[in-house]
């Protein structure tokens, strides 16, 4: 889906900006379309990646697993005896913790979570790489249209910067909670 929109938005791009002609969509063209559209989605991904290495950048994607709350802290603590690993730092222990929850997540959650944070990250750096384009066009020839697009492109950068952030947290939670159900119930 990232991918997807990626071409969906550089096509968009090519054809409003600079007046190419695309290949059209059809059946015949399925295959190289959903080559292309993967090859996008995992660019992007690997685009948000990059950003989160970037410590000026990293604030844009938060995805530092080293930044625990108290309560957070308590479980990784308990990870710490549980898989016996005394001199592990929370970045490690949240790692076991992560394949131990995934492992056992019998009703799917931490996985979906995951992937619904994949999702919306890559959305994001699509549309936040999106207002970069159109502001630079946006400053070399102003029109209304323009303005519309970047605004709505933001919009969109922000809508899915926030759902990231939200299921960022969801799945660090299930992650965490699904530790502490395996640890408890001894499964």
């Amino acid at each position: 889906m990232v991918g997807a929109i990626t071409a969906a938005v550089l096509i968009f791009n090519t054809s409003y900006f600079y007046n190419i002609d695309i290949p059209p969509f059809s059946l015949d063209s399925f295959l190289l379309w959903f080559i292309i559209a993967y090859f996008f989605g995992h660019l992007i991904q690997g685009v948000a990646n990059v950003i989160n290495g970037i410590p000026l950048l990293s604030y844009l994607i938060r995805e530092d697993k080293t930044d625990f709350n108290d309560n957070e802290k308590e479980i990784l603590e308990q990870a710490k005896s549980y898989f016996g690993l005394d001199k592990q730092d929370n970045n490690k222990l949240w790692g076991l913790c992560y394949m131990l929850a995934s492992g056992k997540d019998i009703t799917g959650q931490v996985q979906a979570f995951n992937a619904y944070y994949s999702l919306y990250r890559g959305w994001f750096v699509v549309f936040f790489l999106e207002s970069l384009f159109l502001f630079g066009h946006l400053t070399s020839s102003f029109n209304h249209p323009k303005l519309y697009l970047l605004l709505l492109s933001i919009f969109l950068a922000i809508i899915f910067y926030r759902r990231a952030k939200r299921f960022w947290k969801y799945t660090r939670d299930k992650v965490l909670e699904t530790f502490v159900v395996v640890k408890t119930l001894k499964l």
